[in-house]
C-alpha cells in the first residue's frame, strides 16, 4: 500500500510538471474558437503515463476527454501504449484522475473508453450521421500545450463515417474531440489519414460498458495482444529489422488468422529480406481476406516485378489501379507498371502508364522520375524531339544546385538531342553534365562521340584523354580514343589504345577487328591476319561480352554476333592474306565469305579477282557473273569481268563489259582506258583515242 501510494504521489507531481499555463481573459470579444476553447478545456484532459517501445520504458500518453462522469474517451493506441498506471489531468486545474482500466475498445476505430476513480465534466455528443463537407469543427487536445485549433470538414468516408478535417493536428493529438460549432463532439482524432472516426461508435461502446478491466488484465486479451505484437513488429520493421518483425507478426496471425493487415505486413518484411516467393504467399492471403485493398495488389505486383514475373506484375497493378485510381497508390502503380511493360518490351505502353502517372501528381516531387524515364521510353521508339520535352521537364524539377541527379538529365537530354542531329545542342548539354560534375568521365567521352561526328577529331581526342584519366579502366574509351586516332591518320597511336582496351577486356571482338585495320593500313598484313584471326575465332565461339562505362559503372552485354558481321571480316582477311601472295587462303577466307552472305556480290567479286591471279578464268567470270545477277548495276563488277576478258583476248565482249560499266559509273577513268585499250586491239584506234582522252579528263594523271 505505501508502494501504491508513493507511485501516486509521483503521478500527481508529474501531472503537475507537465500541465500549462491558464490563458487568461482578455476584454476584446471573444471569438467561435475561444468559446469552443473555454468549454471544451473543462472536459479535455491530457493522458500520461509509462510505456515501452522495444527495450526503451519512457512516458506515453495522449489527449482525452469526458464521455460519462467517470468515463473518458481516447485513441485505443494511447490506451494499449501504456504498460502501468495512467493518470488524466486538466490544463487548468490541479486535479489529477487516477485511470482504473478500460470498459469498452473498438480496435478498428481506434477508440478506448477508459474508468476513472472521481468524476469530470463530459462534453456533449453529438451526431456523426449529419456531418456535411465544409462545416466547420474545432480540435481540442494537448500537442505539448493545451490548443485548439479550428477546420472545416473536407471528406467523409461512406463506409464507416470516418471524416478528414482542415484543422492542424500534432503529435499530442492522438485522442483528441472533434467538436461542432455548438461544442459538440462529432468525432475522435486519431492521426494517420482520413484522420478521425465518428462519435456514434463511442456511443455504441458506451451503451455496451458494464465492467472494468485493469490495464494489466486488459492486455491479456487475444486482441490487444495481437495488436501489441503487431505494433512491436512495426516498430522493429521501421528500425531495419525485418527478421524481427516477422517473429512478432506471426504471432499476431496466431491470436488473429483472419488479420489481413498482419499478412500484408509480414509479406512486406519477406519481401525487404528478398524472399520474394513468400511474400507473395502472404499477399495471396491477405487479399483472400480483404479482396479490395489496392495496396495489397500493389506490392504483390511489386514482388512478382522482382521474380521476373512481368505479366503477372502488370495484372496485378491493373487490379491495384481499378480499386483505387485517383490515390497515392494508383501513381506508383501506373509508374511501376510502366516498368514492367518496358521489361517486355512494351515501350508504347509504359509511355501511355507513364503519362497516367503524371496526371495524377504533377507536382510530386518523385514526377521528375516519372519525366525522366518516359523521355528513355519515348527514346526507344525513336520520338527523340518528346524525350527532350520531357529530360527539360524533368529538368525543372532539379535545378542545377538542387540535386546531383541533374547532371545525368543533361547527359540524357544530350543522347536525344544527338539522335536528331542537333550537335551543337548535344555539346552544350554533355558540357553542362560535365560542369555539374567535373569527374563525370562518362560525360566527357559523350562529348567526345559528338565532336568526333562534327569532325573535330583533336577536341574528340582531348575528351576522350581526360575520360581515361577519370576512369583508366574505361576500355571503351580507349577503344573510342583509337578510332579518333585512325581518323587523323595516326594508325600506330591507335594499335597502342587498341591494345589497352584490349587488356582491360579481352573479350571484345570488335575491338579485335579494329587493331587489324590499322595493322592492315600500316603494312603490318601478318598482324592484322593475328587480329582478325582473333575475330573470327571469337564470333564463331558464339555470343561474347562487350563492356561500357556509363554514370553506374561498368556494364556488360552479352551479344550473338551475326552471320553478316563474321563474312564482313572473313572477306578482309582474305584482302590480308592476298598482300602477302597467299592465294590459296584468300580464296577460302573469300569461300567462307560467300557461304555466310551468298547475296552480296563482294565475296564473289574478291574471290573471281584471286581465280583471275590463279589463270581460273573460267572461274572468275562465273563469279563475276554471280555478282551481276546478285546487282545488275554494279559497275565494278562489268569491269572485273570485262579484264577477264581481255585476258582471254575476249576485246569484243570486253568493250561490252566495260561499255555497261561506263554506263554505270561515268566517271570511271579506268573503264574508259581499258576500253581504249580493247578497241586499239580490235583496231579501232579513233575510238580508242577518244576513251583515252575520256580518261585523262576526268584523271589527269592516269597511265602514267
Amino acid at each position: 500500500m505505501k508502494h501504491y501510494t508513493k507511485f501516486l504521489f509521483c503521478f500527481l507531481v508529474l501531472g503537475v510538471f507537465l500541465s500549462s499555463s491558464y490563458a487568461q481573459e482578455t476584454a476584446e470579444k471573444p471569438t467561435e474558437t475561444d468559446i469552443i476553447s473555454d468549454k471544451a478545456k473543462e472536459s479535455t484532459v491530457r493522458l500520461v503515463g509509462f510505456s515501452k517501445r522495444g527495450s526503451e520504458l519512457g512516458l506515453g500518453g495522449g489527449t482525452g476527454f469526458f464521455v460519462a462522469p467517470d468515463k473518458i474517451a481516447t485513441n485505443f493506441h494511447v490506451a494499449a501504449g501504456v504498460t502501468g498506471l495512467m493518470t488524466a489531468k486538466l490544463s487548468h486545474k490541479e486535479t489529477v484522475w487516477l485511470v482504473e482500466g478500460v470498459v469498452a475498445y473498438d480496435i478498428a476505430y481506434d477508440i478506448a473508453i477508459l474508468k476513472i476513480t472521481g468524476e469530470g465534466t463530459p462534453l456533449s455528443l453529438g451526431d456523426s450521421d449529419i456531418l456535411q463537407i465544409d462545416e466547420p469543427v474545432f480540435l481540442v487536445g494537448f500537442p505539448g500545450r493545451y490548443k485548439v485549433t479550428g477546420g472545416v470538414i473536407q471528406k467523409i468516408r461512406e463506409d464507416d463515417k470516418r471524416f478528414r478535417t482542415t484543422a492542424e493536428a500534432y503529435p499530442g493529438n492522438s485522442g483528441s474531440p472533434v467538436l461542432n460549432s455548438k461544442g459538440e463532439v462529432i468525432g475522435i482524432h486519431y492521426g494517420h489519414d482520413p484522420g478521425n472516426s465518428p462519435v456514434n461508435a463511442i456511443k455504441v461502446l458506451l451503451a455496451g460498458a458494464t465492467s472494468t478491466e485493469s490495464f494489466t488484465q486488459w492486455r491479456k486479451r487475444n486482441d490487444v495482444r495481437a495488436y501489441l505484437y503487431k505494433q512491436q513488429g512495426k516498430a522493429k520493421y521501421d528500425d531495419g529489422d525485418a527478421a524481427g518483425a516477422i517473429t512478432d507478426l506471426e504471432e499476431v496471425i496466431k491470436l488473429n488468422p483472419d488479420d489481413a493487415e498482419s499478412y500484408k505486413l509480414r509479406a512486406q518484411a519477406k519481401a525487404k529480406l528478398e524472399n520474394y516467393q513468400a511474400a507473395i504467399q502472404d499477399y495471396n492471403q491477405a487479399i483472400q481476406l480483404n479482396l479490395n485493398d489496392a495496396s495489397v495488389y500493389k506490392k504483390r505486383a511489386d514482388a512478382k516485378r522482382r521474380l521476373e514475373d512481368y505479366t503477372g506484375a502488370i495484372a496485378d497493378y491493373t487490379y491495384a489501379i481499378e480499386r483505387n485510381p485517383n490515390n497515392n497508390n494508383a501513381y506508383f502503380a501506373y509508374a511501376d507498371r510502366a516498368k514492367a511493360k518496358r521489361a517486355l518490351g512494351d515501350h508504347a505502353g509504359a509511355i501511355v502508364d507513364y503519362t497516367e502517372a503524371i496526371k495524377l501528381e504533377q507536382e510530386n516531387p518523385y514526377t521528375y522520375h516519372l519525366y525522366a524515364d518516359r523521355a528513355r521510353r519515348k527514346q526507344d521508339v525513336a520520338d527523340y524531339a518528346g524525350a527532350i520535352e520531357d529530360f527539360t521537364h524533368a529538368i525543372k524539377f532539379k535545378p542545377d544546385d538542387a540535386d546531383p541527379y541533374t547532371y545525368y538529365l543533361y547527359n540524357e537530354r544530350g543522347w536525344a538531342k544527338r539522335e536528331i542531329d542537333d550537335n551543337t545542342g548535344a555539346i552544350a548539354d554533355f558540357t553542362r553534365a560535365i560542369e555539374l560534375k567535373p569527374d563525370y568521365a562518362y560525360g566527357y567521352k559523350n562529348r567526345a562521340g559528338v565532336k568526333r561526328e562534327l569532325g573535330d577529331y583533336t577536341g574528340a581526342m582531348a575528351d576522350y584523354t581526360h575520360a581515361i584519366k577519370l576512369n583508366p579502366d574505361n576500355a571503351e574509351a580507349y577503344k573510342n580514343r583509337g578510332e579518333a586516332k585512325v581518323e587523323l591518320g595516326d594508325e600506330a597511336g591507335a594499335i597502342e589504345d587498341y591494345s589497352q582496351a584490349l587488356k582491360l577486356n579481352p573479350k571484345d571482338v570488335f575491338t579485335y577487328n579494329d587493331r587489324a585495320d590499322a595493322k592492315y593500313k600500316l603494312g603490318n598484313y601478318t598482324g592484322a591476319i593475328e587480329d582478325y584471326n582473333q575475330t573470327i575465332k571469337k564470333l564463331k565461339d558464339g555470343s561474347f561480352t562487350y563492356q561500357t562505362y556509363d554514370e553506374h559503372g561498368l556494364t556488360t552485354t552479352t551479344i550473338t554476333p551475326s552471320d553478316t558481321y563474321t563474312y564482313y571480316v572473313y572477306n578482309k582477311r582474305g584482302w590480308a592474306k592476298l598482300k602477302q601472295g597467299d592465294h590459296t587462303g584468300a580464296m577460302e577466307d573469300y569461300t567462307h565469305a560467300i557461304e555466310l552472305n551468298p547475296n552480296d556480290t563482294y565475296g564473289y567479286k574478291n574471290r573471281a579477282g584471286v581465280k583471275r591471279k590463279l589463270g581460273d578464268h573460267k572461274g572468275a567470270i562465273e563469279d563475276f557473273n554471280q555478282a551481276i545477277k546478285l546487282n545488275p548495276n554494279d559497275a565494278s563488277a562489268y569491269r572485273g569481268r570485262g579484264v577477264v576478258k581481255v585476258d582471254l583476248e575476249d576485246h569484243a565482249g570486253a568493250i561490252e563489259d566495260f561499255t555497261n560499266a561506263i554506263e554505270r559509273k561515268p566517271d570511271d577513268p579506268n573503264a574508259y582506258q581499258l576500253r581504249g585499250h580493247s578497241k586499239q586491239e580490235l583496231g579501232q584506234h579513233e575510238a580508242a583515242k577518244v576513251d583515252f582522252e575520256k580518261a585523262k579528263e576526268i584523271d589527269p594523271e592516269i597511265g602514267k
